[in-house]
């Protein structure tokens, strides 16, 4: 059995709040309460969006031996998801939520009758909870995490910092709970060493600022790469920032270690596995494993892998990603297994040509994108030959045509974007990933913003007696250029029931038209308009399904 949390005196902190802290005394009482009340289930799905709302309902359903399901996203389509695999589970919320079988903690909030400091215990056996990932690349997937492999996590994560048995620092987390690093910095880390969390989830550094003169102690920030990449100001009470989610380019941990004087560590890790390694990415090209990790390689040619195993771990896991295996046990990533694309005879790795184009000076962001992504990547060096990257990127200065000019001076020319999309912002999640469903419903919009206008000509086979002298369009020749148009803006789902179809005004021979499809889950919904005035001719939902080359593409 191991305790919930090292918390030692009665009044310590928990939550620091701005008027104040949330003690363990009080904050305990509300668990056990809480844990008294929930229902009778297995499985809870915690979408609890305050620090203090998902802290209290992760604390309880341990408490009442439940398995919390963790969602990569907060969104409707994320829960479903969950409940399809999961149909018995309960919604835990703060907030109110329109579905079924929602426990609202919102009353268990509020400070109840405080009782002795009662610590609970937890069988390092029971199984606490199961994240999702992102969906990044590909389908999300789940993976379960016992109560002792995150407690070792969280040992191992504070020895790796350099931390003292009982720190006296914060935490600052810009990072949602319900994601493995979100869970090991910002609830498990604090738990483990008995150490306050700001309540708040301030995301940029001038929030950030604000948060951390509410204490007067130094906090540690664990963030994003994508935050660090925001406009820098000075920050007091920093003592370190964390850093994971993404790639940290050493230029940005350089010149947030500049602007504020602190260490910038990066954690190297997943949703399988939680933190398995870290580095000071401003002076540091090798990742260094945490206490207990093992990594080597296994088979040989394109078969081989690298596996790693510890405490926190659980079986050994084999990773997705390319190592560099040094023999003091440090390691050079090296990219993603799946990350080799061949266009045109050559091999590039997405994650470099992402690198080249994010380091332009003047691109806030970017991505590059394969319209057909299942013929895209790779394993090892058998790469499969990859139609003409895409790419979108987020500037406020620099158009298409410079990017492009400054991207062929550092990449071979076969790689260069057509088309590249300038956007407003990427539809990264907050973890700051890009789900691979959002790139491609992205790509779609892009796409139909400069596709042609649509026409049926009166000479059209359909139309033959279809009302003589005053012809229209029949509604199956529209469904016809509906299904084409998803087809060709989702190139990874195949069209399968109509659910409904609704015809709202005439369509005649001659007149142009446009449609906008928007996939949601496993759902297109579309509309007709009027090419000129946008009046709605149809819309309606097509259920359609993942191709089996995306699936096996992204196992």
């Amino acid at each position: 059995m191991l305790p919930l949390a090292r918390y030692r005196a009665p009044s310590d902190p928990v939550l620091l709040y701005p008027g104040g802290a949330i003690t363990a005394t009080t904050f305990f009482s509300q668990v056990h309460h809480l844990a008294a009340a929930l229902p009778d289930t297995r499985f809870v799905v915690n979408l609890c969006e305050t620090r203090h709302g998902f802290m209290l309902g992760f604390a309880a359903a341990l408490l009442r031996g439940q398995t919390s399901l963790l969602p990569s996203g907060q969104g409707r389509s994320d829960r479903e998801q969950v409940l399809r695999q999961y149909p018995d589970a309960w919604l835990l919320s703060d907030k109110p939520l329109a579905a079924e079988r929602v426990f609202d903690i919102g009353l268990f909030l509020v400070n109840s009758a405080a009782h002795a400091m009662q610590m609970p215990l937890v069988d390092d056996d029971q199984m606490a909870a199961i994240l999702f990932t992102s969906g990044s690349t590909g389908q999300p997937s789940a993976h379960s995490k016992t109560w002792g492999q995150l407690c070792h996590g969280a040992a191992s994560l504070a020895a790796a910092l350099n931390w003292e048995e009982f720190p006296s620092c914060t935490i600052v987390g810009s990072v949602p709970p319900q994601h493995m690093f979100g869970l090991e910095t910002t609830v498990m880390l604090p738990w483990a060493t008995g150490i306050p969390v700001h309540a708040q989830k301030p995301l940029l550094p001038a929030d950030v600022d604000n948060v951390l003169r509410q204490s007067d102690r130094s906090s540690w920030w664990m963030t994003t790469p994508m935050h660090l990449r925001a406009p820098l100001h000075a920050l007091s009470g920093l003592a370190g920032v964390v850093a994971s989610t993404m790639s940290l380019p050493a230029s940005v941990a350089r010149a947030a270690e500049t602007a504020w004087q602190v260490p910038v560590m990066e954690i190297y890790g997943s949703t399988e596995t939680g933190a398995l390694a870290i580095r000071r990415t401003a002076s540091e090209n090798l990742w260094t494993p945490l206490t207990g990790v093992s990594l080597w390689l296994e088979g040989e040619g394109e078969g081989q892998k690298i596996w790693a195993a510890g405490p926190h771990v659980g079986p050994p896991v084999a990773l997705g990603d390319e190592l560099k295996l040094q023999p003091d046990g440090r390691f050079l990533w090296l990219g993603r297994s799946t990350d080799l694309i061949k266009v045109g005879g050559k091999r590039a790795s997405l994650s470099a040509l992402n690198q080249n184009l994010t380091d332009i000076p003047g691109v806030d962001d970017g991505a590059y994108f394969s319209p057909a992504n299942d013929n895209t990547h790779a394993s090892g060096n058998n790469s499969h030959p990859a139609q003409r990257m895409a790419a979108f990127y987020v500037s406020a200065t620099l158009s298409p045509r410079e990017v492009l000019k400054t991207l062929r001076a550092s990449i071979d020319p076969v790689f260069l974007p057509r088309p590249l999309y300038r956007v407003a912002q990427l539809p990264r999640n907050a973890n700051g990933k890009l789900p691979q469903a959002a790139l491609v419903e992205l790509f779609a919009q892009c796409h139909l913003q400069k596709a042609p206008h649509m026409m049926i000509s009166a000479e059209h086979p359909a139309l033959s007696g279809h009302f003589p002298n005053n012809p229209l369009i029949p509604g199956v020749v529209i469904l016809a250029r509906v299904a084409q148009a998803i087809r060709t803006a989702f190139p990874h789902m195949e069209l399968d029931t109509l659910l409904n179809a609704r015809f709202h005004a005439p369509l005649k021979p001659g007149n142009a038209f446009i449609i906008h499809p928007q996939l949601q889950d496993e759902r297109v919904r579309f509309k007709v308009l009027l090419a000129d005035s946008e009046v709605l001719i149809a819309s309606g939902q097509w259920q359609c399904r993942a191709t089996n080359s995306l699936q096996a593409g992204n196992a």
